[in-house]
């Protein structure tokens, strides 16, 4: 609840704040401007800068920054709209520097002669040589946090420099706070002016870290699913029906997220990548929501309430409708022209939620949490609606109570790892977004996931009665009495001898 309570409270001042800044009337975009602080002043009012004179109508006080797009907190300060007065271009490093791919950070170099001019790429496709200076205004403060370098290829020198300062590269346009320059070495002593791109793309060992070790857990999902569906008692019981949905959701939701993981969102079609992240977001929610009805199944069983068979059938139809609406209001929140920050990412620079923005935990982790609230509630009233079944319950329902105990037993204790994976994420995306760290890829994520497969293959597999039974009976041994298999499966004392005729186990399907 705590955690609630900090989220709601973040949101409000969040919201407080981006109703402040637009409050503010911005003469131009973000992209279009230039700290001017450090201009010269006239007495008019505008300010000289770079040899451009920016007048005061294109002048605005910012408390903020924009980072990849993103808006960040800053100290008020001054800025001009100078690049819709002049083309703008932009540096990685202030004058005399060069970015190195090796330490990520602006260093300066021993020998190399700065470059003056760069190739500009005209409407009519003819190119030529310009100044820099003259040509463009130089500023260093944009760009991106993260910048693709990867020298090996050659078509990562091949690009071209519009007279307005966009760049064509990749079969893609970018804007002039999508990219920076820096000089680089070519070949052994040939040094070029380059664009490093904005990174959408992680690479490295957090990436196949959590790439590894959720193909292990999918692998192991599947092993669950097919060993339950090949069961009939328990593919029949209600409780087998739930857990296989929500396994076949969880493999599918957790495939396509690998999938994005690996696969560079440059190489996909905008559509593509916008409706797989939809589609991983429609089966993940709708493995909670299965969790939760499987929660809700337990209660009403131990209160001894029964549900129609038409009545189930129609509630999984009725949670399917919910959740496909849902993944549309989510469509709907990235299409609107809601703050940035509440939108949830999917398919703008990211296939998936951009972990930069409130918006994963508005329409993602928000309602995850409600969801296991609703399930980890459902589940404690079911424990104390066990010690509340009258006496004689326990003598009728014999056999059948207590694989029921047992089912909802081995499921708290996997809901209760799933809750704890999830609140780590939770906790961990709140804590990153206020100091402003983001990583794309969480590799302990992955772990979680393979923890949590572990988990559901010891409790969901193997404490399933029903698979136990048809595991002793058809693996382990043939010949065994059906009777002493039950009996050592069940484990029952003397009173409750299977072969007696006052047992309660009779050889049918039973509900949980």
């Amino acid at each position: 609840m705590l955690i609630t309570y900090l989220a709601i409270c973040t949101q409000f001042l969040l919201l407080v704040q981006s109703l402040e800044i637009a409050s503010i009337v911005h003469p131009c975009p973000y992209a279009d401007t230039v700290n001017i602080t450090d201009g010269l002043r006239h007495k008019d009012g505008s300010y000289s800068y770079a040899g451009v004179v920016i007048p005061t109508h294109l002048m605005a006080e910012y408390n903020f920054k924009v980072i990849d797009g993103v808006e960040y907190r800053a100290p008020k300060h001054l800025r001009g709209c100078v690049c819709q007065l002049k083309p703008c271009i932009s540096f990685c490093c202030p004058n005399d520097w060069i970015f190195n791919a090796a330490t990520w950070n602006c260093t300066r170099p021993d020998l190399i002669r700065p470059v003056s001019h760069v190739e500009v790429t005209y409407r009519n496709r003819s190119v030529d040589q310009l100044k820099i200076q003259e040509h463009f205004v130089i500023r260093t403060e944009l760009g991106c946090r993260n910048k693709f370098v990867d020298k090996k290829h050659e078509s990562f020198w091949q690009w071209d420099l519009y007279e307005n300062g966009t760049l064509w590269r990749d079969e893609r346009l970018w804007n002039t706070d999508e990219y920076c320059f820096t000089p680089l070495e070519h070949k052994p002593s040939v040094w070029e002016l380059t664009p490093l791109n904005c990174e959408r793309f992680q690479r490295g060992y957090r990436v196949w870290i959590y790439a590894i070790c959720s193909i292990i857990a999918i692998l192991i999902n599947i092993f669950i699913l097919s060993l339950l569906g090949s069961v009939r008692e328990a593919r029949k019981s209600h409780y087998g029906q739930l857990i296989i949905y929500y396994l076949l959701s969880v493999i599918v939701g957790d495939s396509l997220l690998v999938y994005l993981a690996l696969k560079n969102p440059m190489n996909l079609t905008h559509e593509a990548c916008r409706n797989i992240g939809l589609l991983a977001y429609l089966f993940i929610m709708l493995s909670f929501c299965f969790l939760a009805y499987c929660s809700f199944d337990f209660l009403q069983k131990f209160q001894l309430k029964s549900i129609r068979n038409w009545l189930r059938k129609l509630s999984y139809f009725i949670l399917i409708i919910l959740i496909i609406g849902l993944r549309y209001l989510v469509a709907f929140a990235q299409d609107s022209k809601i703050p940035k920050h509440f939108k949830p990412g999917i398919g703008e620079d990211y296939c998936w939620f951009d972990v930069r923005l409130w918006g994963i935990l508005i329409y993602y982790y928000c309602p995850i949490f409600l969801l296991l609230i609703f399930s980890i509630v459902c589940c404690i009233r079911a424990y104390f609606a066990i010690y509340q079944l009258p006496e004689d319950t326990h003598y009728i329902l014999g056999t059948q109570l207590k694989v029921m105990k047992i089912h909802f037993y081995a499921f708290s204790g996997y809901l209760i790892g799933v809750s704890g994976v999830w609140l780590r994420e939770i906790i961990v995306y709140i804590m990153a977004r206020m100091r402003e760290h983001f990583f794309i890829i969480d590799f302990w994520s992955g772990i979680c996931i393979l923890g949590l497969a572990i988990a559901g293959f010891i409790l969901l597999l193997g404490r399933n009665m029903h698979v136990k039974t048809w595991w002793a009976i058809n693996v382990e041994s043939s010949q065994t009495d059906l009777s002493v298999i039950n009996a050592r499966v069940y484990k029952f004392d003397e009173k409750g001898d299977l072969k007696s005729p006052d047992s309660p186990y009779q050889p049918t399907v039973t509900s949980l």
